[in-house]
């Protein structure tokens, strides 16, 4: 993960002007900024393997790469950070962006502090927790959390998490035994600029649900409060 002023990013967009831009703006906050940048699909699946970058930056608008189809296919084998670029303003492109596993959204034509804050953002949440509790059991030593790998276990199988995924296991985790609101987990999660929508977060509770628990439709850990939101359940005894 990205130390000070030192930072990766891959940006896969057909504009080399683009990259630039994204480049000259992030070397405000991080001025050893390493910047790479590809324009085809099978390039950027190279470069993420090969390169391990900090952060990847993907422009929706381009013509000779599917983003939808790039974003599912990184993250079948990588959780790094992912922001789409796009001019776009709609709204279902937007879910299912994020649905598909990308972090977050940004228009090009951002302020360039209001970039540079969302991808901090961005970064801080897919941070590794602090080295001092490298790992933590949960639920009777069910659930096992490698902070430091964001590697996480359910009766001792691996469990592969997108980012958003993680992040929401990681804010019950530390409520556990308490119920999570809606708005708390969109806000924590996504930043306070999404609205609580109930729906939108339903269909991440499902996949979560999907990947830890034994049987997703009657769930042992992770529980609906109706109306309210979720709790991971206690440990009893």
């Amino acid at each position: 993960f990205c130390v000070g002023d030192e930072m990766r990013v891959l940006v896969v967009a057909d504009s080399e002007e683009l990259a630039q831009t994204v480049s000259v703006v992030l070397k405000v906050r991080w001025p050893q900024l390493s910047l790479f940048h590809a324009s085809e699909a099978r390039v950027s699946i190279d470069l993420i393997r090969r390169e391990k970058p900090d952060l990847v930056m993907l422009d929706l608008d381009s013509a000779s790469v599917d983003g939808f189809d790039l974003i599912s296919e990184i993250r079948g084998f990588s959780d790094v950070p992912l922001i789409v670029i796009s001019q776009k303003d709609d709204v279902t492109d937007k879910v299912r962006a994020l649905e598909m596993g990308a972090d977050d959204w940004i228009a090009p034509s951002s302020v360039p502090m209001e970039f540079i804050a969302k991808v901090n953002a961005i970064l801080r949440r897919c941070a590794p927790y602090s080295s001092s509790s490298r790992v933590s059991w949960f639920l009777n030593g069910k659930l096992r959390i490698d902070y430091a790998t964001r590697k996480v276990s359910v009766l001792g199988r691996s469990v592969k998490l997108t980012p958003i995924e993680y992040e929401i296991l990681c804010q019950l985790v530390r409520n556990e035994g308490s119920v999570v609101s809606h708005a708390n987990l969109l806000h924590s999660v996504w930043g306070p600029n999404y609205g609580a929508d109930p729906e939108f977060l339903k269909k991440y509770i499902h996949r979560l649900r999907c990947k830890v628990e034994e049987d997703p439709a009657d769930p042992q850990m992770i529980l609906t409060e109706r109306g309210v939101g979720y709790i991971l359940i206690g440990s009893s005894g």
